[in-house]
């Protein structure tokens, strides 16, 4: 019994940690767009001009996510997270000295870089600190933290601004981080990662690590791996990004019950994630999980293009499709780690993560492109089109023994 109450604990004290990194790696993306409101002042450019912060900051993270997966499995994850916070902590209070729009453009890239450590670290440091019991509740407390996080970040960075003015906004958050930082690094010793283990363990993870980074990038798990992050990737960012325009054309509805909607699917995604960490270590097969959650979530998107619906039902049904999207993410987690050789979490994590950014990447100019032509029921055919071939990678990764 004392034992464990000693596990939970330290399980706790691991997630606090972790969690507290990835609330402020989603803080600092979301709290940019608002931003672009008060740069057009202050630096004179267009709204295209300024956009190009968030690409910066987006692709950076995207592009080094895979080469910072692979310093995590050769040198350790702890190290490398606290870095990328400070990295990125400095960047964004750097952003309050910053005098012309250039300046902001080379450290929106500084941040994003730091930015890319936290997947790749995070999820090597869960799957050697955390009980096995309790890996699903992790892995969706994780990513409950990072939503967290993002919620926050608008609402948090206006009041700052309002409050002070932005250039002290973004310090103020900035030395967050950096405070942050030091405590996850003052609190290290609690957190492990495989080149923290046993001598046994070494042994045998340097055999594993005769896999190199090219093979498990061109493996077939792994490639289907990175397309099924990039589909769920496209459809959140598809129905956050266009959902409102979508169905105030399609469906008639106000831009108020359109906004309910969105926001109904939101929360229910989030609540989504921590009912399937519960769900994802109760249940062997995780792909069963996936494969309800993808099929559930197309029927869905169908209806929205079969079928012209009232309001209620345009909020009910946007919620369920919320909720089984969040149900999703533990088990979709847990089946990576499923299939992890030892020391590639963080080449792994890396990689599909790599995939969430271009789905991000993708999304908004893809589905802006199809209202451009005045399509937009294809919104919905597409978003029920990417679940179904989320569904069907789930089976082909079955076939391959991955889950």
């Amino acid at each position: 019994m004392e034992a464990t109450a000693t596990s939970t604990r330290h399980d706790t004290r691991v997630l606090s940690l972790i969690g507290s990194g990835h609330f402020l790696s989603h803080f600092y993306q979301l709290s940019l767009p608002p931003l672009l409101l008060v740069w057009r002042d202050a630096f004179g450019a267009s709204y295209a001009a300024l956009g190009i912060v968030i690409t910066l900051f987006a692709l950076s993270t995207g592009i080094t996510q895979i080469p910072v997966g692979i310093l995590v499995d050769r040198i350790g994850a702890r190290l490398i997270l606290v870095l990328g916070l400070i990295l990125e902590a400095c960047a964004i209070a750097a952003m309050g000295f910053a005098s012309s729009l250039n300046e902001l453009y080379l450290l929106a890239v500084i941040a994003g870089i730091g930015n890319s450590v936290f997947h790749p670290a995070d999820y090597a440091i869960l799957n050697s600190s955390i009980n096995s019991g309790r890996m699903g509740k992790a892995f969706s407390l994780h990513t409950f933290a990072g939503h967290l996080g993002g919620a926050l970040a608008p609402a948090t960075i206006i009041f700052l601004v309002a409050l002070y003015d932005w250039r002290t906004a973004v310090m103020i958050t900035g030395i967050t981080g950096v405070v942050c930082a030091l405590i996850i690094y003052s609190q290290g010793g609690v957190l492990r990662d495989e080149h923290s283990a046993s001598k046994k363990t070494k042994a045998n993870i340097g055999s594993e690590k005769k896999i190199s980074t090219v093979q498990l990038m061109l493996s077939k798990r792994m490639i289907l791996f990175f397309m099924f992050f990039m589909l769920a990737s496209l459809t959140s960012n598809g129905v956050s990004s266009f959902s409102v325009i979508a169905n105030v054309k399609i469906h008639e509805i106000t831009l108020i019950s359109a906004s309910a909607a969105l926001t109904a699917y939101l929360v229910a995604s989030t609540s989504g994630i921590l009912i399937g960490g519960v769900i994802a270590d109760k249940a062997k097969e995780h792909h069963i999980i996936a494969l309800i959650s993808f099929l559930g979530s197309a029927a869905v998107f169908a209806l929205f293009a079969l079928l012209k619906l009232p309001e209620i039902m345009v909020i009910f049904l946007f919620a369920i499709a919320g909720l089984l999207q969040g149900i999703l993410r533990p088990a979709r987690d847990m089946m990576v780690r499923a299939v992890a050789p030892k020391g590639s979490i963080g080449r792994i994590f890396g990689y599909v993560s790599t995939g969430i950014a271009l789905g991000s990447g993708l999304a908004p100019v893809f589905f802006g492109w199809i209202i451009d032509q005045n399509e937009t029921i294809w919104i919905f055919w597409l978003l029920s089109a990417f679940t179904v071939g989320g569904a069907a990678i789930v089976l082909a990764q079955k076939r391959l023994g991955l889950d």
